[in-house]
């Protein structure tokens, strides 16, 4: 006998135990899957870089300008977390961004905030948000024409800006390493 809220299988439908798990669930799944698929976060390139978050969001700006792309600002604030001691401990950071709403990159975002992990000095992000995923070699493009466009090299640091955040910290190889993957070894300012 069947169940009264279960759909008669179809025919061509694949059945098993999968499916009449999913034909019996209870209306509440639903729900509660589909507001999961909402929640979800999404999935960012993250560079750790020594520009400031005002510096970033000018640079890529410019660019969205000159590609006449139109671009929405956003202004926020980010959950980021700060190690005191042994304890970590979490914090809001401002956050500056902006989305393309129109040409071939329709999606694409950057946000930029400055993180203090430590005690002192703190470590400034960029995260992308890349339509197509990171393998969109057309994004991947305008990273490295941002990154070049930046007044300063993104990947290093001053003696005094590393002596402040930390000196032997893995961030600085860890952000030469993720601009080298996006064929950035030498900088050049444009």
């Amino acid at each position: 006998m069947d169940h009264p809220q279960s759909p008669p299988a179809k025919q061509g439908e694949v059945s098993g135990l999968s499916s009449i798990r999913l034909r019996n669930a209870p209306p509440i799944f639903f729900i509660s899957y589909h507001l999961a698929q909402f929640m979800l976060k999404r999935r960012e390139f993250k560079l750790e870089v020594s520009t400031s978050p005002i510096e970033n969001i000018k640079a890529f700006r410019r660019i969205a300008e000159s590609n006449e792309w139109t671009i929405v600002s956003h202004e926020g604030s980010r959950l980021v977390d700060r190690f005191a001691i042994i304890m970590p401990m979490t914090q809001n950071a401002r956050s500056l961004g902006i989305e393309v709403v129109d040409g071939p990159l329709q999606g694409l975002e950057i946000h930029s905030w400055a993180e203090t992990k430590g005690s002192a000095g703190a470590i400034n992000m960029a995260a992308w948000t890349i339509p197509g995923g990171e393998g969109n070699e057309e994004a991947r493009e305008i990273i490295r024409q941002w990154a070049k466009s930046l007044p300063r090299c993104p990947w290093k640091w001053t003696f005094g800006e590393r002596s402040r955040i930390g000196y032997l910290l893995p961030v600085f190889r860890r952000s030469r390493k993720t601009f080298a993957k996006l064929g950035l070894t030498k900088w050049d300012k444009q």
